[in-house]
């Protein structure tokens, strides 16, 4: 496993992370926490010491399932959490009234045994909320206080990560980023370098359409979060996309989603790289792709593939 600077915190957190939504049990269908705990041991036995969950991931399962980890391999965890979602009232409401974020981070800290958390986001707030910047005075008294040692902003919006970086204050910003959403090369991923704040990539398989498994939305189980998210249109489109990536499996490039992490980790911008993870495999597979680059000019051929076919993609 390779490391990288997480921005201006200083963190050494491995390139490749934990996306620990899908160990909640809510979003991709029903999970098996005992795989999510040999999951999350032999991922920290390979070195890859960043992970990233939510409270609003299964209610707070996901922060649950990691409390049991992180009573025995604390030391080894660079923990990253994220609050705003007021999933007890309706999954998807947010809420980033300075008491509440208070409330809801006691609440993580709680769940998750700890009595810190190295990296506190605020899940999706609107450019409103930052410019008023009341949330940030209040997360800089909870660093004072030592129940966080770093914030961030997980970004509904690349365009929001302009107003963030305005700002002044995060230390880290999470964006969806991949093969088929670069935008945030265009104008988040310079100023970010120039301010020195940490890129965590999210969606990096496109919920999983770039791993090449799914062709249809009729694939997806009924209890799957995707069924809802994927009209068949859409992912008609997207498909259609995917297939013109087949030039990329090729040599030490086994699968296409191997590709897909190799192009994020091409971009100096970017600290960290956080798949969705359930199972053992996934692990091993997904950090395969540590230390490991595409050839130049394939990463060219897919920037002009943005400009001309993926641009216009809808978002999922």
């Amino acid at each position: 496993m390779q490391y990288r600077t997480l921005g201006r915190t200083g963190l050494q957190v491995s390139e490749v992370g934990f996306g620990a939504m899908t160990i909640g049990g809510e979003i991709f269908g029903t999970t098996d926490d005992q795989e999510s705990l040999r999951a999350l041991h032999r991922a920290l036995d390979l070195g890859m010491n960043f992970i990233d969950t939510a409270d609003a991931y299964g209610r707070g399962h996901s922060e649950e399932v990691l409390a049991q980890v992180l009573q025995t391999r604390r030391q080894e965890i660079v923990l990253a959490t994220k609050g705003g979602n007021q999933f007890t009232v309706r999954q998807g409401l947010r809420n980033f009234d300075p008491d509440y974020i208070t409330s809801a981070l006691e609440s993580s800290l709680q769940r998750l045994r700890i009595d810190a958390i190295d990296l506190y986001q605020l899940h999706n707030p609107s450019p409103e909320v930052m410019q008023r910047g009341e949330i940030f005075e209040r997360l800089d008294r909870l660093k004072h206080e030592g129940k966080i040692r770093f914030y961030g902003v997980s970004l509904e919006k690349t365009e929001d990560g302009l107003v963030a970086i305005a700002t002044g204050k995060p230390d880290t910003l999470q964006v969806v980023y991949n093969i088929l959403h670069q935008d945030p090369e265009e104008r988040l991923f310079p100023l970010a370098r120039k301010e020195n704040i940490g890129i965590l990539a999210r969606v990096p398989l496109e919920r999983g359409v770039l791993s090449g498994r799914f062709k249809s939305a009729t694939e997806f189980t009924e209890k799957d979060w995707r069924k809802g998210v994927f009209a068949e249109s859409g992912l008609m489109q997207t498909q259609a996309a995917v297939e013109k990536l087949a030039f990329l499996v090729k040599g030490d490039v086994p699968n296409l989603a191997q590709a897909a992490l190799r192009f994020i980790l091409s971009h100096p911008a970017v600290s960290t790289v956080i798949p969705g993870i359930r199972t053992v495999q996934q692990v091993e597979d997904n950090l395969l792709a540590s230390g490991k680059s595409l050839a130049a000019e394939d990463i060219a051929k897919l920037r002009a593939l943005y400009q001309s076919d993926f641009c216009h993609l809808p978002f999922h």
